[in-house]
């Protein structure tokens, strides 16, 4: 089910194929996912760095 389907009053079947408001709501969360992607990869990378530095100083076994 379209999150829209209940919400919207110009709803008919297929219509989000088409919809502007249902465009800019694809839109808006692929941006949120990429921020999300991103702020992931940024402190994976940061810890992984931690790691690979105490393990350099033999902190890890």
């Amino acid at each position: 089910m379209l999150p829209c389907q209940q919400s919207c009053s110009s709803y008919c079947e297929g219509c989000h194929k088409s919809c502007l408001r249902w465009a800019e709501f694809q839109r808006q969360k692929s941006r949120e996912r990429q921020a999300k992607k991103d702020y992931l990869k940024y402190y994976n990378e940061l810890c992984g760095a931690v790691v690979r530095q105490l393990g350099a100083m033999g902190a890890v076994r």
